[in-house]
């Protein structure tokens, strides 16, 4: 067996592991009544992937494909639940809210899924997430992190991320006490509901610290330049630059903060960190010394999580794995999870199983996956760490001393 084979196997040991060992909450093993036919092997279940290939979160999205699939290829190598297998039905909403409200009563009904992952952002799962609910259909963004973006999607949606408001307020307000900061300045993309949301959350840090604002500026999606935007802000020389922008974006803004040779503080929400690959990759060097919350460990050294992270970098070559990544992996063996617990087996009534699997989704406390442990609160929203992380040497890394 090659080098590639011997990893791919050891990874499904692992997964398989954290699976059968994770805290789920979902006791009740067998309990589904709703399930029958393929409990020998041999059959599937449909999860559905919704994936955004446009919009200011699109390398976000690509992460959790890449997050999700990782995850089914490890679960069906490693034998698949009892011998029956998972398979991704993907769809691309394309960042167009009309195209979600079409694609998931299509993966409900025409392709039969079982429950759904993603969109990775607020502004999809707006949409993707309050239709699943109303077709009762378990959700799970990778991603969502906007205050109050799953109001309308309860109790068949969830996130596995930390709302900004919740997570980033505490870190970026103590990162502003420690470093001493008074003035600041937001550029922000006002096409996107989440960077506004983003915006509007660095204006109540800022008061609440008793930061000077001292300007504001917009932008589009994908805008060619931002030249206009940093000649302006660098007028008021910011102690503070706040990115509410996309990872790429907020990449070429930076890059744009360095040729203008502006001295100030770049910072973001954990958002940014969430896309930190694309954010440098997108700035280079320009992003060095940045400053973000953030709710995940790349580098998490408990068990399983160090390990199946390990494990991830040398399948997939990356130095360090994506929160949406690592999120979506979860996302799937956290869904399959429920299914073992409840005992669902392929061919069974699939709108009785969804409800199985929205109450063991519900009763989660403490699963243990890549990105270390998963809790939900009553809306639906993931408990999770506050973190501090800086751009080191071309990656955030996470600054446990000042967390």
């Amino acid at each position: 067996m090659n080098k590639n084979g011997i990893a791919a196997r050891a990874v499904a040991g692992v997964a398989v592991a954290a699976l059968a060992l994770s805290g789920c909450g979902s006791s009740d093993s067998g309990d589904s009544g709703a399930s029958g036919g393929s409990g020998g092997g041999g059959g599937t279940y449909k999860l559905g992937l919704v994936t955004s290939s446009a919009g200011a979160f699109a390398s976000n999205s690509k992460a959790m494909q890449d997050g999700a699939e990782y995850a089914v290829k490890v679960f069906n190598d490693a034998g698949g639940l009892n011998g029956n297998k998972v398979e991704l039905v993907a769809v691309d909403g394309q960042n167009n809210p009309t195209s979600l409200a079409t694609l998931i009563p299509e993966l409900v009904t025409k392709d039969e899924v079982y429950a759904i992952v993603g969109p990775v952002d607020s502004a999809g799962c707006d949409i993707a997430c309050a239709t699943a609910n109303k077709l009762k259909v378990p959700i799970v963004s990778p991603g969502a992190g906007r205050p109050g973006v799953l109001e309308n999607s309860r109790p068949y949606g969830f996130t596995l991320a930390q709302p900004d408001a919740d997570n980033s307020t505490a870190v970026l307000t103590k990162v502003i006490k420690d470093e001493g900061f008074k003035t600041a300045a937001i550029i922000t993309d006002d096409a996107n509901a989440t960077t506004k949301a983003q915006a509007d959350l660095f204006g109540k840090i800022f008061s609440s610290t008793g930061v000077d604002l001292v300007k504001t500026v917009t932008f589009k999606t994908g805008d060619s330049s931002f030249a206009s935007q940093i000649t302006s802000v660098a007028g008021s020389k910011p102690d503070i630059l706040a990115l509410a922008a996309g990872p790429d974006d907020a990449g070429r803004i930076a890059k744009e903060v360095k040729s203008q040779n502006l001295t100030t503080t770049l910072m973001g929400t954990g958002s940014l960190q969430s896309g930190g690959a694309a954010y440098v990759a997108a700035g280079g060097d320009a992003t060095e010394g940045t400053i973000a919350a953030a709710q995940y460990d790349p580098h998490a050294t408990g068990d399983p999580a160090s390990e199946l992270l390990e494990q991830a970098q040398t399948d997939t070559g990356q130095a360090d794995i994506p929160l949406n990544f690592a999120y979506a992996f979860d996302a799937v063996n956290m869904i399959m999870q429920v299914i073992k617990d409840k005992g669902i087996n392929p061919g069974g009534e699939i709108p009785q199983d969804r409800v199985s699997i929205q109450e063991g989704l519900n009763g989660i406390e403490d699963f243990t996956g890549m990105a270390d442990k998963t809790s939900f609160s009553d809306d639906g929203t993931a408990v999770r760490p506050q973190l501090r992380a800086v751009v080191e040497g071309g990656k955030f890394v996470i600054d446990q001393a000042a967390s």
